[in-house]
């Protein structure tokens, strides 16, 4: 089984370009790799780091799971691995801008690969729209839809994005 968020999940939709057979399901999370017929990609490059993560939750104030995840407000520590992450996204994703032109037609070649794509609806990242492409290229993708929730289902929803994730990977 393969889980892939954000990024993460580009490199394993890329994967199972390469082998489905590799994998008993796929589950990808809000990923990057097509280009969004509505709306844009945020550019990662082109905005304040505190606004990309205010950005990645539907409510950066309420959301005290984000808090959490960073530990409060980030150190400095925590933005120099960021800028380490920005830097190695731009060796990998700079032109065209996070998303591969030829990936929607090459993953219609993905035949027998269960998947299910987690997707916030209120993504300010990588446009929900870009599900409906994913879906509409891999044969029998089920797409799970979260409300109140943007580019990380799995903290901002995490019992609904655990139970459609648990429920996907025993079937």
């Amino acid at each position: 089984d393969v889980l892939g968020f954000s990024l993460g999940g580009w490199i394993a939709a890329e994967m199972a370009v390469n082998n489905a057979a590799q994998f008993r399901h796929m589950a990808l999370a809000a990923p990057f790799g097509i280009r969004p017929p509505s709306g844009e990609i945020r550019d990662l490059f082109a905005t304040p780091t505190q606004n990309y993560i205010d950005a990645s939750v539907f409510d950066s104030i309420s959301t005290p799971e984000l808090s959490k995840l960073y530990g409060g407000a980030p150190s400095p520590k925590q933005y120099e691995m960021w800028e380490d992450a920005r830097a190695e996204a731009a060796r990998l994703a700079w032109a065209p801008y996070m998303f591969n032109p030829s990936l929607p037609r090459l993953l219609e070649g993905v035949k027998g690969l269960p998947t299910l794509l987690l997707w916030g609806k209120n993504d300010q990242i990588v446009p929900v729209s870009t599900a409906d492409v994913y879906a509409g290229a891999i044969s029998g993708a089920q797409v799970a839809l979260f409300d109140h929730c943007g580019h990380m289902p799995e903290i901002e929803k995490k019992d609904a994005f655990l139970a459609k994730l648990t429920a996907f990977l025993a079937a």
